[in-house]
């Protein structure tokens, strides 16, 4: 041949194993449609997202309104700052309706106590991120649960 190698394709066999970061990975992805799935038995049907926002920056940078004292029982995002980490994940949403946050439920807390939920999970050192369980459309949650909540506080 003139300079040139032949080369023969080798098929390289995928592994039959998982590394320990894929088993994490999987472990993850499994976890997050356990929550999703046990929240669809207590919100009903609607469309549920699960959020994660890693602790990138030093501001969360949202602005939220409602809560229990409001005409809007649960939180609603109204705007995200640039330079935040609610920013930076690129998941969060203007109009998402945040339903937990940590696991810790909204539905039936007053505006006030909502931020310093939201605030208190972003300063927790114990964890370098933020898991919310949000919703775009709350029309279809049912009335009951909402009063059910209201009523526990």
């Amino acid at each position: 041949m003139d300079g040139c190698l032949d080369i023969t394709p080798v098929k390289i066999p995928r592994p039959s194993y998982f590394s320990f970061v894929d088993l994490s990975i999987i472990e993850e992805a499994e976890k997050l449609d356990a929550v999703v799935a046990s929240s669809k038995k207590r919100y009903g049907n609607i469309p549920l997202d699960f959020v994660i926002i890693y602790k990138t920056k030093p501001t969360l940078g949202i602005a939220i309104e409602g809560g229990l004292n409001t005409r809007q029982p649960i939180p609603k995002v109204i705007s995200i700052q640039h330079g935040g980490s609610a920013f930076e994940s690129g998941r969060l949403k203007c109009g998402h309706q945040i339903l937990e946050v940590n696991g810790q439920k909204l539905c039936g807390v007053e505006h006030r106590e909502i931020v310093k939920i939201i605030a208190d999970a972003f300063q927790d050192v114990s964890t370098n991120r933020l898991n919310l369980l949000v919703t775009m459309n709350l029309s279809q949650i049912s009335q009951s649960y909402i009063l059910n909540s209201m009523d526990r506080k």
